[in-house]
């Protein structure tokens, strides 16, 4: 029987996606379940498995093809099963703006030999054509500092670009930080372990509290969406983890945070981590976040303002805990300190709203004992 290989819909607001790569070629037998091939989306990079066992006979989409939801990409059957007759998908080339082109001839010869485009070049002269000058005023402006190599955006990178461009444009970013001691979560940490017999981190405890808080702060659970503010229903926290993989960041979901325990938090956490690092997250893995957390301080950053998720109003960022001097009355003692910065979208929150979850979740933290692990 022949197996359509079809383009699913990995992402609740994506209509297409790009193929990778493929990890089987023509003529290579596969197996049900198998990574067949990688889509990319704007938000990650997602292996798809084989929907059936048999032969790739035929790959109709290849790398850096833009496939639309529902298109079918290969084929797989049997050696001496027929084929039927599909389309093969094509790669998506830009589409340039055409318009007509007035130039001197000198101008023309001009521009080839210093490698300017002359549909870039806006004309000097009041009848719109282009001049010697215009060619040489435009080749310095493009000149810029020497360069040293020129590297072409894969499939992967030109999502992530996509996928930046379309979550910032027209977002007022704001941030809101403030410097939490971890004295009290350290000194549990080798408590809960031993209780729970699992791991426990100090960033865990964090995704823990600020799960439980997050259904008293609504405003950072939510997002604006067309002429009005919507709330999300769900606590389901982005992992944000830098990956190896040409610089890229892959979010993973946990999903109704607030309804698990921290050893359960701990261990879902670092499993979508492992995954998101070694490029495994699957689809359902990748949506429906409400709010993010990024761990900046497991890169070693002291300090970070974290981008906004797409359809998320606030992100929270979390610095690397390390020896700092605070005030204890009118000593100054040394304790274990990191900052917490919250990102978030000026037009759902404000500074206020952002510094009352900031000082509820430190006042958690810095209380914070063995205890809480309901």
């Amino acid at each position: 029987m022949v197996t359509k290989v079809i383009m699913e819909k990995l992402a609740e607001n994506t209509d297409e996606a790009t193929i990778g790569q493929w990890f089987r070629q023509e003529g290579e037998r596969v197996e049900e379940g198998e990574p067949l091939f990688e889509a990319i989306t704007d938000k990650a990079a997602v292996e798809v498995p084989a929907p059936g066992s048999g032969v790739l006979r035929k790959i109709l989409a290849p790398p850096s093809s833009v496939v639309p939801v529902g298109q079918v990409i290969a084929l797989i059957a049997e050696p001496d099963e027929e084929l039927p007759e599909i389309e093969h998908a094509r790669p998506q080339r830009p589409k340039a703006e055409r318009r007509t082109i007035k130039a001197s001839f000198g101008a023309r010869r001009l521009a080839r030999e210093l490698g300017v485009d002359l549909a870039t070049i806006t004309p000097s002269r009041a009848d719109g054509r282009i001049t010697e000058d215009d060619v040489r005023r435009a080749a310095a402006r493009a000149a810029g500092p020497p360069v040293l190599e020129r590297r072409p955006l894969s499939p992967l990178k030109r999502a992530m670009v996509a996928h930046l461009a379309k979550g910032s444009a027209g977002v007022p970013v704001a941030s809101a930080s403030v410097d939490v001691e971890f004295t009290a979560v350290e000194a549990a940490l080798p408590e809960l372990a031993r209780r729970l017999g699992a791991s426990i981190e100090a960033a865990d405890v964090v995704l823990y509290l600020a799960s439980r808080l997050l259904p008293e702060h609504r405003l950072l659970n939510a997002a604006l969406a067309d002429d009005a503010i919507v709330v999300y229903e769900p606590i389901n926290i982005g992992l944000a983890v830098d990956t190896d993989r040409e610089a890229a960041v892959a979010v993973g979901v946990l999903r109704e945070a607030d309804k698990k325990s921290l050893a359960e938090i701990a261990a879902d956490a670092h499993a979508l981590q492992d995954k998101a690092r070694s490029g495994h997250l699957a689809p359902d893995e990748l949506a429906d976040a409400t709010f993010t957390v990024v761990d900046h301080g497991a890169i070693g950053l002291d300090r970070a303002v974290p981008l906004l998720g797409e359809r998320q109003s606030a992100v929270l960022s979390i610095g690397a805990i390390g020896p700092r001097p605070v005030a204890r009355g009118d000593q100054v003692a040394v304790a274990q300190v990191a900052t917490l910065t919250v990102a978030f979208d000026h037009r759902v929150l404000n500074a206020t709203v952002a510094a009352g979850f900031l000082r509820a979740l430190k006042e958690r933290l810095e209380n914070f004992g063995p205890g809480e692990t309901t």
